[in-house]
């Protein structure tokens, strides 16, 4: 039977259909997918459980497949080579994807051995600064009246007139005493990251 210029294969036999993949017959070829590509997939999915995988695997098979053709012995059945190879390429890439995720694993913990081991031979400074402590400290060195602006504003959380009103002072004076306070912190800040 002729459709479209083809030579219609979906009626052949298993060994007929492998004779013509021998001879390069691309209809053999569709005529064969779409006899067993079902079963396929579905025993590839019960070893890899993820559609793309399945795809992948069932690609490999089929082109192993076209290429392996004179390779085919009728007496072993063509969906028992199918189905051998199918599994052996599931399972091939399941072992590859625990071999990448070992390796991953092992990188993961090499890097964090590293670290851990980087930070316990630095300076006793880096282990040892509390930010928090640091900052209160440099405070403390502000002259009394921005170290009180700066404990409001930042601690308290009072805006700016909240504070002129709460201490009966000027707006502009808080402003002023809280931009002073914010240069002196900045330049000591900067003196200590130099030291570091």
């Amino acid at each position: 039977m002729n459709v479209n210029g083809y030579t219609c294969s979906a009626g052949k036999s298993d060994t007929e259909l492998m004779k013509e993949l021998v001879e390069g017959n691309t209809d053999a070829m569709d005529a064969i997918y779409h006899r067993y590509e079902g079963s396929l997939r579905t025993i590839i999915l019960s070893v890899l459980h993820e559609e793309a995988d399945a795809d992948d695997v069932l690609h490999d098979v089929f082109l192993q497949l076209w290429k392996n053709a004179d390779r085919y012995m009728p007496e072993k059945g063509l969906h028992g080579f199918l189905v051998t190879l199918a599994r052996r390429r599931a399972l091939d890439r399941v072992r590859r994807k625990l071999a990448y995720r070992r390796a991953t694993d092992k990188f993961e913990t090499h890097l964090k051995a590293e670290f851990h081991n980087r930070m316990r031979s630095a300076p006793r400074i880096f282990i040892n600064i509390d930010l928090a402590d640091l900052m209160k400290n440099l405070i403390q060195q502000l002259p009394e009246a921005q170290q009180e602006v700066v404990h409001l504003t930042f601690y308290e959380g009072l805006s700016q007139r909240e504070i002129a009103s709460q201490k009966s002072i000027a707006l502009g004076t808080v402003k002023t005493r809280l931009q002073l306070a914010q240069k002196k912190l900045l330049n000591q800040l900067t003196a200590v990251q130099e030291k570091i």
